[in-house]
């Protein structure tokens, strides 16, 4: 009888098609291209911090279980983000989008499993692509724009590697998995609504 793959390597599977998907989204794509401005890359950076602040709000109040297993103060990037967006003159409106983001971040400070499927989605993706991003942005707009994508961290590979090892070997029971694997599908969504929002409220912004 085969064996089941880990649970890391289950929940990127369910996820490679939304992480896929994001990856050609229309907003970042034009970001990253040069198609968009200055205030569209602030824009985003002030949808981040809503949606940061709620999440490290969360993982906080958890406090336990395996989100608390996975998280680590280098990971926190609230602070990175403001004054990211000191250097670009300051926040701007968040997008529904983003508030209905943050509420549901702030609603799974009681459910440690799903707010780990986020916590994976975020900062995962920060330290993957999100390093591609962050150096695309810095030859752009300046580095001191672009404090979110710098972790202090010595080897993101292995921090990489050391956060699938807990995933897989915290011992979630079966509905605990299957929690987070939906969870994670909800968190993609939540960050496909959220740069959909960005790309509208930038065309509203340049009309």
């Amino acid at each position: 009888m085969t064996e089941a793959p880990e649970l890391a390597v289950r929940l990127r599977d369910a996820t490679w098609s939304s992480h896929q998907a994001a990856a050609g989204d229309g907003f970042l794509t034009g970001l990253l291209r040069g198609e968009r401005s200055i205030d569209d890359y602030a824009l985003l950076a002030s949808q981040h911090l809503v949606v940061y602040r709620a999440l490290e709000t969360a993982v906080a109040a958890s406090g336990s279980g395996l989100v608390a297993a996975l998280h680590d103060e280098a990971l926190e990037r609230t602070a990175a983000i403001e004054a990211d967006l000191d250097a670009l003159g300051g926040i701007r409106m968040p997008t529904a989008a983003a508030v209905s983001y943050a509420a549901q971040l702030a609603s799974l400070a009681d459910d440690p499993v799903r707010l780990a499927a986020h916590h994976y989605t975020r900062y995962l993706g920060d330290l993957s692509g999100g390093q591609h991003i962050g150096r695309t942005l810095a030859r752009r707009f300046g580095a001191g724009t672009t404090s979110f994508y710098r972790f202090a961290i010595d080897d993101l590979d292995a921090f990489k590697a050391q956060y699938r090892t807990t995933i897989s070997t915290f011992g979630l029971d079966a509905e605990g998995e299957q929690a987070l694997l939906e969870e994670a599908g909800r968190a993609y969504a939540s960050a496909h609504a959220l740069h959909a929002s960005l790309a509208t409220a930038g065309a509203e912004a340049a009309a």
